[in-house]
């Protein structure tokens, strides 16, 4: 199948790019940077090949080839890997059996993809997916599908056609693709989300084995990925309950996440729970990109520290072996990250890390900096290529990226990567910014997140209950850590204080997202912090194991609404309606019906003139006027008037049904007699299978009569 074929072509291909560019830990992390850099550049071609090609019959087909011609190039002309002090040195990996990596990657897949399977499958073709996803997957899937079944080039969103498209959508692009190379939508999205959840749980692992040179933290952390929520919403819940019988009960067949007791927006939806990866799949593949980042930049700081240590060790005892020599070994040396900016310096003596294995001492070479650049560069482009993968995660890249800057040395490699990051990313923003948008009346700053009149015992108040025990153990973590990891951890934060004090979007509420990718690294410190409480004998691990649980048993909870959700199907496959459109409509057509979200219409990869209204209004399009024109179309009882309105607005067809009656934009003055008695009438619901629907065909002329 090509689909396949294309993916391991794009597997082949990032690790081509990633072999040139960086060093790896483990077999793990070099397949997990594959996956990721190659799903970021092919789709990146292939779509801008694509658009280049918008004019032809067959777009994707050109935007396919383009990507095979320049893998080919690439496995043939890219020139061989440079050599330098830090790609050349090898890793030496801290002491644990790599069965138990396995066995937890294991255990990640399977939770993994119930997790995903459980929210988007395919039923005898239609789609079904989740009610709490309704709205992440009515939109993307329906993008989707204007992809691969209509023609979506240069891209609009299927439910606000006529203006450029503010949304990240290479992922929904590349399934689209997937899909049209004969993979069906479904598999193509939950392929991708399977591949992307691993490669980041791999690269998560491999983060935090660097920083707290620990395998034994690192499987802590990638399990606690999967229950990020530790709200103490669970004490009321479990306070409310009459009896423990009862509780297992309300717990095994809860259909609602639980409820925060605040009465601030999205409060209850799961905003913090991992159920935002399984709906926004974009977003998992994003924060893997941006670990592919972290993980190079802490092996390279931890690299450039332990060389700077070699330099400052006398000239005869430079030849011992740092993973032989016990003398340099010691809980502080194990540092991945340097202790202070002043240990980098060679005058001030040091030691070396168990860690690293440096085969070669001296000054760094020109050479050697230059080749580092590359790699900067490299990673640069990486994270400047995120805003129309997913802006939140390029918006907190970009942010943790510049605490970085502030908190650590080697400031002018930081600033290379930084550098290439706004060259890329900035024009993309931009972009994503432009149209004609609506203005807005909210000023960047806003104190208080989704909090109403918020002060300071409030937020606070807000805050420990949000994450509850988690706070505890980052306090032990960042107690038991050393200069460096406090200071990490402190770059990271700087997200959550962007979440409390900016206001990011028009709607406040997004910045959830930046909470998303700041709960993966505080999930590293707390898996240290329960690693260090619980080595040394079994009342500590007793008591690791009942914090443990103290924090994630409202995470666990929250997994059963999840499980219990209703589903919503959408018909496509053997469908009448889905093949009426497919057959006799144009793949650019637009329709004027009801701004249902997961209208078949839509799945069917046509445009409907004004869809639902929430993706719009969060990307800022211009409601009132879409709105204004929709009544109007809807009202209309002049017949020539009406058909230059609609074509003034490029509308194909009109879809008339029950939704549309009843909807209470149009039902007071509904003109649909205009239109039964004047326009010709092409689909009729005779089976009342889709709520009484009849469209319209709109004529070509002026007029009609």
């Amino acid at each position: 199948m090509l689909a396949i074929l294309y993916i391991a072509v794009m597997i082949y291909f990032g690790d081509c790019l990633c072999r040139r560019f960086f060093r790896f830990t483990s077999f793990q992390h070099r397949a997990a940077n594959a996956f990721l850099v190659g799903l970021l550049f092919s789709t990146c071609i292939t779509y801008l090949s694509t658009i280049a090609f918008a004019w032809t019959s067959q777009p994707l087909v050109i935007g396919n080839i383009v990507f095979l011609g320049i893998f080919i190039l690439t496995v043939v002309l890219m020139p061989r890997r440079p050599s330098s002090t830090y790609l050349d040195s090898e890793v030496n990996r801290p002491p644990g059996d790599s069965k138990w990596d396995w066995i937890c990657l294991e255990f990640c897949l399977v939770f993994g993809c119930w997790l995903l399977f459980s929210t988007l499958i395919s039923q005898n073709g239609n789609f079904q997916f989740g009610f709490k996803s309704w709205t992440d997957f009515g939109a993307n899937l329906s993008l989707s599908q204007s992809f691969a079944l209509g023609n979506n080039f240069p891209p609009e969103h299927p439910f606000f056609p006529g203006e450029p498209l503010r949304y990240h959508f290479l992922f929904w692009f590349q399934a689209a693709n997937l899909s049209f190379l004969g993979l069906s939508l479904v598999w193509s999205v939950n392929l991708l989300s399977v591949f992307s959840l691993m490669a980041l749980l791999i690269l998560v692992m491999t983060f935090t084995e660097i920083i707290f040179n620990s395998r034994a933290v690192a499987r802590i952390a990638a399990i606690l990925f999967f229950f990020p929520a530790t709200a103490l919403s669970y004490i009321p819940f479990l306070q409310s309950q009459t009896s423990f019988g009862g509780a297992v009960n309300s717990i095994l067949s809860a259909t609602q996440f639980l409820v925060s007791g605040y009465p601030f927006r999205g409060e209850d939806w799961g905003a913090l729970t991992v159920h935002i990866f399984a709906n926004q799949r974009h977003l998992i593949s994003g924060v893997g990109l941006f670990f592919v980042v972290m993980v190079f930049l802490a092996d390279f700081y931890r690299h450039k520290t332990s060389a700077a240590k070699l330099e400052s060790v006398p000239a005869e005892n430079k030849e011992i072996a740092p993973e032989t020599s016990d003398e340099i070994k010691s809980e502080k040396d194990e540092d991945p990250l340097p202790e202070n900016d002043e240990i980098v310096q060679p005058e001030t003596g040091g030691e070396i890390p168990a860690a690293v294995n440096i085969p070669a001492v001296g000054n760094s070479s020109r050479k050697d900096f230059w080749v580092d650049v590359q790699t900067l560069l490299f990673s640069g482009l990486l994270i400047g290529l995120l805003p129309y993968w997913n802006s939140a995660v390029f918006v907190a890249a970009s942010i943790v990226l510049g605490s970085l800057l502030v908190f650590f040395p080697y400031r002018r490699y930081l600033a290379i990567l930084i550098g290439a990051v706004i060259l890329a990313g900035l024009p993309q923003m931009l972009m994503l910014a432009s149209g004609n948008l609506a203005p807005t009346s909210h000023s960047l700053f806003q104190w208080g997140y989704t909090i109403a009149n918020p002060t300071v015992p409030l937020v606070a108040e807000y805050i420990g209950w949000t994450f509850g025990f988690k706070l505890i153990l980052i306090f032990i973590a960042l107690w038991l850590a050393n200069g460096a990891q406090r200071r990490f951890f402190l770059a990271v934060s700087s997200l959550f204080a962007v979440v409390f004090l900016f206001r990011l979007s028009v709607d406040a509420f997004n910045n959830h997202k930046l909470l998303n990718v700041w709960n993966i690294f505080a999930g590293i410190y707390v898996a240290y912090a329960l690693w260090r409480i619980g080595i040394g004998g079994i009342i500590r691990a007793a008591l690791a194991i009942v914090l443990a649980f103290a924090m994630i048993f409202g995470a666990i909870i929250d997994l059963f609404p999840v499980r219990n959700d209703a589903k919503i199907i959408v018909p496509h496959k053997n469908d009448r309606l889905t093949g009426w459109v497919l057959e006799n409509t144009k793949p650019s057509d637009v329709f004027l019906t009801y701004p249902l979200l997961t209208h078949p219409i839509l799945f069917s990869g046509r445009k409907i003139f004004f869809g639902n209204t929430l993706f719009a209004w969060s990307a800022g399009y211009d409601l009132t006027a879409r709105e204004a024109a929709y009544r109007r179309m809807f009202q209309e009882r002049n017949v020539d008037e009406l058909v230059r309105l609609l074509h003034e607005n490029k509308i194909a067809y009109v879809a008339i049904d029950d939704s549309v009656r009843g909807n209470a934009l149009t039902k007071a003055s509904l003109n649909d007699f205009v239109y039964e008695d004047y326009f010709e009438k092409v689909f009729e619901d005779t089976e009342r299978r889709y709520h009484n629907l009849t469209i319209y065909k709109v004529p070509a002329g002026n007029s009609g009569n």
